[in-house]
């Protein structure tokens, strides 16, 4: 009898322990909920966004981007864009077109012209890398390469 009043505290333990490990709560293990392109969108469209440095692959390159600025305007579903791109910055970026997101997470842009674009974006800044190549062009300034655009909003 000793024996079996032993086993019954160790069992009633055992479910103890079970029953209070498995109470959790309704909480989702404390990890962030994922980004949706709605969120994506609404910081992206947030305001015209001024450029504070453009690199071409790591460095300043050929082209002024001093005073440079571009304004996504849209939803989830993509929208337009306009930039103050002159002269040369043309090469790189249009004057303005079309853009959607190229993927489910929102981290791709795809302008009209073809140019995927990685995005990272926040609430004060925004970043865009993208490659550019214009074969055959014989041009002499180089814009061929891969492009780093950080913004301020």
């Amino acid at each position: 009898m000793k024996h079996f009043v032993n086993i019954f505290k160790y069992s009633l333990f055992l479910s103890l322990v079970v029953a209070m490990a498995s109470c959790g709560g309704d909480d989702d293990g404390g990890e962030e909920e994922d980004t949706t392109l709605s969120d994506q969108a609404e910081l992206l469209v947030q305001g015209t966004a001024t450029v504070s440095s453009a690199k071409l692959d790591g460095n300043n390159g050929d082209i002024d981007w001093d005073g440079f600025t571009v304004t996504f305007s849209g939803n989830q579903d993509g929208g337009s864009y306009t930039t103050t791109a002159t002269g040369d910055q043309l090469l790189v970026w249009p004057a303005s077109g079309n853009w959607e997101f190229g993927n489910d997470t929102g981290t791709i842009v795809s302008r009209s012209d073809g140019t995927d674009m990685s995005m990272s974006v926040g609430k004060n800044a925004l970043e865009l890398t993208f490659d550019v190549s214009t074969s055959g062009s014989g041009r002499v300034l180089v814009v061929d390469g891969e492009w780093i655009f950080k913004f301020n909003f």
